[in-house]
């Protein structure tokens, strides 16, 4: 009896050192990660391939890529250490594998490689990662921060690629469709498509013959494969490492090519913009002629306008949803009104115009040419060459210049003193801001175009008058004290505020800013 209970009190002190060591040995992992990565970083990768197969017992791992890749090339390893290569020699993305089939093979394989390594390097007396026993410090709960962002193919990214593999004529180099008679991905020149309208977001099973990469899979392993090939050759290439790619930092260091020449794909120069439905052109309205090229250097792809699927042959793809809603930016107005907000010239007249879902049917006459209706009779779409042709002639005859009234017609100094009683008038400059407006939006054709009545920049202070060189006083409207029942007309001191100051807001001036009442800046002397 004696004996069996000095059995179960060895026994407890071995489990509580036990246990003890366990966790000591997770504090100790736990720590060299977090000193290992104390910041947010851009190649944290969450490995949580085991939960397609069901409940997990761990929580998923917090990989660091770069930080691997570091310590392997000190090593004189590189990426086949821990990717293998098909027959084509393309590295896959996943880790030691080329499928994802069976749960417990992917289990084993992750903690044979990835234990297996780390015990080599502690063999050989190098810093590294966990070991057995150290479940939690990759299993974590508290991951790291993640600092990765996006990377785009804008025009300047995709030209400097285009130089780099040898010019339009090598297109095929990064861009291939799946011949079905082959069994292959082969070049068909002059259809390019955007990488995703083939990859998805997730990997697309199209037959028992082919399975359609993800997006991510596919820009990996290629653009990772092609840096690395050139790096071989000694030629300048792009990053192999996450953070290349997806940090901030790294981003903001990409040389930018300014005057990025036009990728031709068949795409006109102009056109007549009408709605066609079920091949019969509704043109009742009017079509718009639309300037395609010029409107091609204010975007940075097709998709910025154009959906769904389509080739790059002159077919272009639909045009995004609803033309006319200013919710929709991949639409004329709510692109044109996105404009107006970036420009601070602009702002400051239009951030204080009434939202509306869509334009009066007054300001139609502005896109939509009636003139042109009789290109479309009976709904019949006329041949691209004859619609390309009168769209070039209808937007040559365009005045694009900013008009405004002579500067006789502006008074240079308008004295708001109807208020006057602890502050001396307040002096405005009139014609100063206004002419200062009309230098800032000259050489912009959006403003050019809308602008083309004299007065109807006037509009933006003097907003419920009609348009005229003399419009009536502020006082006209808002002499009477604030009505609750008509909330959107505020009495004259409010309305007086509120136009200046939300101007000079929108437009980030500096002096006087709106808060500026009565130094030596401001609007307003005391008395």
């Amino acid at each position: 009896m004696e004996k069996g209970r000095r059995l179960l009190f060895w026994a407890g002190i071995l489990f509580v050192f036990a246990a003890t060591s366990i966790v000591c040995l997770e504090a100790q992992g736990l720590d060299a990660q977090a000193k290992a990565a104390s910041e947010a970083r851009a190649d944290t990768v969450t490995i949580d391939t085991l939960v397609a197969f069901g409940k997990i017992e761990l929580p998923v791992v917090t990989f660091y890529h770069d930080q691997h890749t570091d310590a392997l090339s000190k090593q004189g390893k590189d990426c086949a250490s821990c990717h293998e290569k098909d027959a084509e020699g393309k590295l896959s993305i996943k880790f030691k594998r080329f499928a994802d089939n069976d749960a417990e093979k992917i289990k084993g394989i992750y903690h044979s490689a990835c234990i297996g390594c780390h015990k080599e390097m502690v063999a050989s007396g190098q810093k590294t990662g966990p070991l057995d026993g150290q479940c939690r410090s990759c299993h974590t709960v508290k991951p790291l921060p993640s600092d990765w962002e996006a990377i785009a193919m804008d025009k300047s990214l995709h030209y400097r690629h285009v130089k780099a593999t040898g010019g339009d004529e090598k297109c095929g180099t990064c861009h291939h469709q799946y011949d079905e008679t082959l069994k292959k991905v082969v070049e068909v020149k002059g259809k390019e498509q955007n990488c995703r309208s083939c990859h998805l977001a997730e990997p697309t099973v199209k037959s028992a013959d082919l399975t359609v990469s993800s997006f991510d899979q596919a820009a990996h392993t290629k653009c990772v494969s092609c840096h690395q090939d050139f790096a071989a050759q000694k030629k300048d290439t792009g990053p192999a490492k996450c953070a290349g790619c997806h940090s901030a930092e790294d981003q903001a260091k990409i040389k930018e090519v300014k005057d990025v020449p036009r990728l031709k794909r068949g795409q006109p120069n102009a056109t007549l913009l009408v709605a066609v439905v079920k091949d019969k052109a509704q043109a009742n309205i009017g079509p718009v002629a639309f300037n395609h090229e010029k409107h091609e250097t204010y975007q940075d792809n097709c998709n910025s306008c154009h959906v769904g699927k389509g080739s790059m042959d002159g077919k272009f793809f639909e045009l995004a949803g609803d033309m006319h809603q200013v919710t929709n930016m991949q639409g004329c107005i709510g692109c044109h009104k996105s404009k107006q907000e970036e420009k601070q010239v602009c702002a400051g007249c239009h951030s204080q115009m009434a939202e509306v879902k869509a334009p009066s049917k007054t300001s139609c006459a502005k896109c939509h040419d009636e003139s042109l209706k009789a290109f479309y009779v009976d709904g019949v779409v006329p041949e691209k060459e004859v619609v390309a042709a009168k769209a070039a002639e209808v937007l040559a005859g365009r005045d694009m210049k900013v008009v405004t009234i002579t500067t006789e017609d502006i008074p240079e100094n308008v004295v708001i003193g109807t208020l006057s009683d602890k502050y001396e008038p307040g002096k405005l400059p009139h014609r100063k801001i206004v002419q200062r407006l009309i230098k800032d939006m000259q050489g912009d054709s959006l403003a050019g175009y809308f602008h083309g009545q004299e007065t109807l920049m006037c509009q933006g202070c003097h907003h419920k008058s009609p348009a005229s060189k003399t419009p009536p006083k502020c006082s006209s409207c808002h002499g009477t004290p604030f009505d609750p029942a008509t909330p959107n007309k505020p009495g004259l001191k409010a309305a007086y505020h509120g136009q200046c100051m939300s101007c000079h807001t929108a437009m980030k001036l500096e002096k006087p800013v709106n808060t500026t009442c009565d130094d030596a800046e401001g609007c307003h002397k005391k008395k």
